[in-house]
């Protein structure tokens, strides 16, 4: 990186952009091989406030969790447990027992419908199941609240004693294969992997996953509360209110609560940038074999599901997103892989240049964001902690962030 981008954080930092940041870069050739931490651990006024902020940190990651259910589940595609084109209803019926809701008549009843599309494996990893978060399809909240008198269940917000089948059981948005909404696909994932391995996803990630690139136990974890030590190295929530940011209490992780795969996880990110640099010669990958690193960071929408993600990222669609995505109007497209948002076409105004075909992007609500690029032999993490999800202050920098990278290259 450069000393000018380190300035900029700073001041971002003393100008309450960010609380803090971490940064780390990793290229295949070792060239690049960067991590940089700014800012203080907590703004906590009952923290220790002359904690710095480390790269070892430990972060409430949100959607970036997302990918290591990915790799998790391709494993078991890998090892002939399951196929990605399986029905996976008989696996889980609560979810297979959910009907498609389009709206509501004019005195308020349910317009439900029967699903009559399978559930393939493929759809659950891609977002094109069906199956939504509370937090974008006011339909269901309306449905969960007044029609089905339940409590809306509110990402991020642990609940003692719940499973996923608890917080996630409530009706489709499309049928399966038919249509494009970000939801909870991978905690149902997570769960399918908990019932085909018979392991606890926990245990599964740190012993399939994350023991293999060196990580060790605790320092990405849905439990960070059994680790001595790792409570301490926790960086503390925050957000954005009248241009200034303030601590904001992130509710703790319940022990018994199921694991999430697509939203709860807590982890360094100096141990999440391993784990996506093993991906960087795929011939020597730790975790999947080359022809299923295909399979995660390759488009596999169909069509139909395609259009529906590309019209969405139209003018405010994506403004829900964390990082930088170039303008669909600029001519940049897109399709989803098991690991995330994939560059079709990068386009050719209003968005950044240094993009070509095949770069993958996703990151998680706290305004973390992460990128792959095994074309170009490079991967990169820049994570704060801000509650507000696809932060319009911390996005310029991200993308610098991605500018400086590749400027390096």
């Amino acid at each position: 990186m450069t000393p000018e981008f380190e300035t900029t954080v700073r001041k971002a930092i003393e100008n309450d952009v960010l609380p803090g940041a971490v940064m780390l870069v990793r290229s295949k050739d070792g060239k690049l091989n960067y991590s940089h931490a700014s800012g203080p651990l907590s703004l906590s006024p009952s923290s220790a406030a002359a904690a710095p902020l480390k790269e070892d940190s430990i972060l409430a990651m949100a959607s970036t969790t997302k990918l290591l259910t990915a790799i998790a589940v391709l494993q078991l595609v890998q090892e002939g447990k399951i196929s990605l084109e399986d029905d996976i209803s008989p696996l889980l019926p609560e979810l297979a027992a959910q009907p498609v809701l389009s709206g509501f008549t004019p005195s308020g009843q349910a317009i439900l419908s029967p699903r009559t599309e399978p559930l393939l494996l493929r759809y659950l990893l891609t977002h094109s199941a069906g199956c939504s978060y509370t937090w974008n399809n006011p339909d269901v909240v309306t449905y969960l609240t007044t029609v089905n008198n339940r409590t809306v269940p509110v990402p991020f917000t642990p609940v003692g004693g719940t499973t996923v089948p608890e917080r996630c059981s409530y009706p489709l948005t499309s049928q399966p294969g038919k249509g494009w909404v970000y939801g909870t696909g991978l905690d149902w994932a997570g769960h399918l992997v908990e019932k085909i391995s018979g392991v606890k996803l926990d245990e599964y990630f740190q012993d399939r996953i994350l023991s293999p690139v060196g990580v060790k136990r605790g320092e990405i974890t849905f439990y960070p509360g059994r680790y001595d030590g790792v409570r301490a190295r926790q960086a503390g929530m925050t957000t954005r209110g009248k241009g200034r940011l303030s601590h904001h209490r992130l509710g703790e992780d319940p022990a018994e609560n199921e694991a999430m795969g697509g939203e709860a996880g807590f982890g360094s990110m100096a141990a999440y940038i391993t784990v996506l640099a093993d991906f960087l010669e795929p011939e020597r990958s730790k975790l999947l074999r080359e022809e299923y690193q295909e399979v995660l960071f390759g488009g596999c929408l169909t069509e139909e599901s395609k259009k529906v993600l590309n019209d969405g990222l139209k003018g405010e669609g994506r403004d829900w997103m964390v990082g930088w995505v170039n303008p669909v109007e600029g001519g940049a497209r897109y399709d989803w892989s098991p690991a995330g948002l994939v560059t079709v076409e990068p386009g050719s105004e209003g968005g950044n240049s240094s993009r070509r075909k095949g770069f993958v992007q996703w990151g998680g609500a706290f305004n973390l964001a992460w990128f792959i690029d095994r074309e170009a032999g490079v991967c990169g993490v820049f994570a704060t902690q801000i509650v507000q999800p696809g932060d319009l202050q911390v996005r310029p920098l991200i993308r610098e962030f991605e500018e400086t990278i590749y400027s390096k290259l």
